[in-house]
């Protein structure tokens, strides 16, 4: 999925064109409207490489619908990512079933490479909803994690 880019407003035959107005457009369809502050997306990723460690950096609504579109774009970065990947959720403000289903074919595809995959679930719901299917045991977390709900030491999962 390339990157959104903004384009000006009017990009449409329907709309007037006002200078004022911006449209962040991705594959010719409308994602945020700033005129009337509509958006059309509840979820993102922003990838980059630190120290060689690939960083996936989730935000917004981690679900179903992000799961089945952010998908194909985290395999592409993975087929590229070295051995090591940090999934960073501390600007995840929700996560259910279908974003957990994203972080475990993460850590699947990167352990299937011998890599390793460190978790930063950042906030206190998203240690929660780890915590119910004991996901927080599989995931590699790192003890300096911005949240560690008072547990010492790194939690290593299970290969």
């Amino acid at each position: 999925m390339p990157p959104a880019t903004p384009v000006a407003s009017g990009a449409g035959p329907a709309r007037p064109r006002h200078l004022h107005s911006v449209t962040l457009s991705e594959g010719g369809r409308t994602l945020l409207d700033w005129e009337t502050d509509t958006a059309d997306f509840t979820f993102g990723l922003r990838h980059r490489v630190v120290n060689g460690t690939d960083v996936l950096a989730f935000w917004g609504e981690l679900d179903a619908w992000a799961d089945q579109e952010l998908t194909p774009r985290v395999t592409a970065l993975l087929d590229q990512a070295g051995r090591q990947v940090v999934a960073d959720l501390r600007k995840v403000t929700f996560l259910d079933a279908g974003g957990l289903r994203l972080l475990v074919r993460i850590r699947q595809y990167v352990a299937a490479d011998q890599g390793t995959l460190w978790l930063v679930p950042g906030t206190p719901g998203n240690w929660r909803v780890l915590r119910t299917p004991r996901l927080d045991r599989t995931f590699t977390i790192p003890a300096s994690a911005p949240y560690t709900g008072g547990r010492p030491g790194a939690r290593t999962g299970h290969p």
